[in-house]
């Protein structure tokens, strides 16, 4: 019930980047060497809020969720365990291990997220539960 109520409230704090003003989409991707993933595209207003919530380790928990897929044996997919830290205007995800070269990884955040998009809206088609905005990076 604590961790339900601490998602929602992080994404009620996150939901102002949701705004039907679509100047700047949210890119995930590595970082130059690849060591890190990046999250840019995020308002300051919003960058302000982050900062806030990653001294909040629950909350930070659930703002990001990287796994590594493993194609042969999907039941081996594993949790990557990392800090989260805000670099001038981006979201940086530091991985406690070493991202590997040639798997994939799935990114899931709450970042700018949405509860649908306006095709849901218009079919009175709007969930109760929260819209994960996800990408798969291969190394």
């Amino acid at each position: 019930m604590f961790s339900k109520i601490t998602l929602f409230a992080a994404c009620c704090l996150f939901f102002t980047s949701c705004s039907f003003n679509k100047e700047k989409d949210l890119s995930i991707a590595f970082s130059n060497d690849s060591s890190k993933i990046v999250f840019a595209g995020i308002e300051e207003a919003n960058l302000f809020q982050l900062k806030q919530a990653l001294t909040n380790k629950t909350v930070s928990a659930n703002l990001v969720n990287i796994v590594q897929i493993d194609d042969d044996f999907p039941d081996k997919d594993k949790d990557i365990d990392g800090k989260l830290s805000v670099v001038g205007n981006d979201l940086l995800f530091m991985p406690d291990s070493a991202l590997v070269k040639g798997r994939k990884y799935l990114i899931r955040t709450v970042l700018q997220s949405s509860f649908g998009k306006t095709s849901d809206i218009l079919k009175s088609d709007l969930g109760h539960n929260i819209k994960w905005k996800e990408k798969i990076l291969q190394r």
